[in-house]
């Protein structure tokens, strides 16, 4: 697993990603769930339901009112459902950030946070990424 924490200071909001690779830190993964609010019993079934899907799924769960973040990025059978599942849940973030703040989710703005959270998240991402492609990058 990489852990990668990192803040958004134009929105004073904090994001936790957890990227699986080999374990699945369950009670880690339920208490940051638990931190933001989430329900105990919602956060441990979130956290099992990801374990036994296996590849392929993540999730996202945010306090707007802490404004923080936890996203869950699973193990992936391939680069592209990596890449799938790694955007689909920065969607979810940059929308939940947008709402929060009232900004307008066709403007250039929202645009804007996009490309800054993909590359944040990029600096840790970058490390799942094939050998050659490690090579490139790094």
């Amino acid at each position: 697993m990489i852990l990668q924490e990192f803040t958004l200071d134009r929105y004073n909001w904090l994001v936790k990603v957890f990227y699986l690779i080999d374990m699945f830190p369950l009670e880690e993964i339920a208490e940051a769930l638990q931190e933001l609010g989430c329900d105990r019993q919602e956060a441990y079934e979130t956290a099992e339901s990801l374990e036994l899907e296996g590849f392929n799924i993540g999730a996202i769960y945010s306090n707007a009112y802490k404004r923080e973040s936890v996203i869950i990025i699973g193990k992936a059978d391939s680069a592209e459902e990596f890449y799938d599942t790694f955007d689909h849940e920065k969607g979810h973030l940059v929308m939940h950030i947008c709402i929060a703040d009232n900004i307008d989710p066709f403007s250039e703005k929202f645009q804007y946070i996009s490309g800054e959270i993909a590359g944040l998240m990029f600096s840790a991402a970058k490390e799942l990424f094939c050998e050659e492609c490690r090579k490139k990058y790094l």
